[in-house]
């Protein structure tokens, strides 16, 4: 049995953390199920809109998810997942540059240019130190189409944040939105090869703050070769592309002021809100390894980053470890 679903997990830094689905193998009976335990580790840097970049801050992520799944029958499969996450905020400011904020802009809800709009969460995370907590809770359930060489298999779950937790914050450790994502998996292993192939696709309805429609699409696709029985290497690319708005978008800037008074002019409910409103694409690639102590124990190791991002921070180097025991039913 091996785990590629698994895979589709972007970063906190887009969403994290997790899409995380069963552990699908090609047959499964009642009973059939899997525990899991990740780490994962982001450091993010610049961030990217419209061909400018801003280089004078950047955020550390730690993540320890613990996800499980378990089969109904031999077509249906329940799965969840639970994500703690801690970041912190790093001022990167040159010196020498005159644009760069000498304290890396933090966002700050208790600053004295909130007047039109005062923030209702007062909570400050980008001091520097991490901040951490329960990020989003996720529970759902996929239906299973296989046969020895391919297997399709359509989910959906919900995601509701765990706590209340800030998300006026680069430290934030999530949106804190509501999540309802509806996709397929693939896997397919050609006939007489020890190749693999994975995939996945999911739209992912959103909550709308503001009224703001922020549904984003995910991709994950791999390639992967079973180099023994029990040791496979892959390659792995994943893709979000999100609606919303950019992050010089007008309606951030309170009505008659100068959008180049930053932060002053910026004090709105809009801006208030603008990580959860800006429309994010970004493009990371991988590579991954699985490999199986046994039937029950396998340990799996990735490392990937960014090589397109827009409205959102590149990931300059990321990596996961897992370890997941998969137990008989019936």
């Amino acid at each position: 049995m091996k785990s590629p679903l698994a895979r589709l997990t972007l970063p906190l830094v887009a969403t994290l953390l997790a899409l995380t689905l069963p552990a699908h193998g090609q047959e499964q009976k009642r009973g059939d199920a899997s525990l899991r335990v990740e780490f994962q580790f982001v450091k993010s840097g610049n961030f990217h809109t419209d061909n400018l970049e801003f280089s004078y801050w950047s955020t550390d992520t730690q993540v320890l998810a613990i996800s499980g799944d378990y089969a109904i029958n031999d077509r249906w499969t329940v799965f969840a997942t639970l994500p703690y996450v801690r970041k912190r905020f790093n001022p990167e400011a040159d010196p020498n540059n005159p644009f760069h904020p000498p304290d890396g802009d933090p966002h700050d809800p208790t600053a004295p240019y909130w007047t039109d709009f005062v923030p209702s969460d007062r909570r400050f995370r980008d001091d520097g130190d991490y901040h951490g907590g329960l990020q989003d809770f996720s529970i759902g359930v996929s239906y299973s189409f296989h046969t020895d060489r391919w297997g399709l298999y359509p989910y959906i779950s919900y995601g509701v944040p765990a706590t209340d937790y800030p998300f006026y914050a680069k430290a934030a450790i999530g949106k804190n939105l509501w999540t309802l994502p509806v996709g397929l998996s693939f896997t397919f292993t050609p006939f007489f090869s020890d190749w693999h192939f994975d995939g996945n696709v999911a739209y992912v309805f959103s909550e709308k703050p503001l009224g703001y429609d922020v549904d984003y699409w995910l991709a994950h696709v791999s390639a992967g070769y079973w180099f023994r029985p029990n040791l496979s290497v892959n390659a792995f690319l994943t893709y979000k592309d999100g609606n919303g708005v950019s992050i010089f978008a007008p309606e951030f800037v309170r009505e008659g002021g100068d959008p180049f008074n930053y932060p002053n002019d910026w004090n709105t409910e809009e801006w208030y809100n603008h990580d959860r409103l800006i429309a994010n694409e970004n493009a990371n690639f991988g590579l991954g390894v699985d490999y199986f102590f046994s039937p029950e124990w396998k340990i799996t190791g990735t490392g990937f980053r960014s090589f397109s991002t827009n409205e959102t921070t590149a990931i300059d180097y990321a990596f996961t470890l897992s370890v997941t025991r998969f137990f008989d039913g019936d």
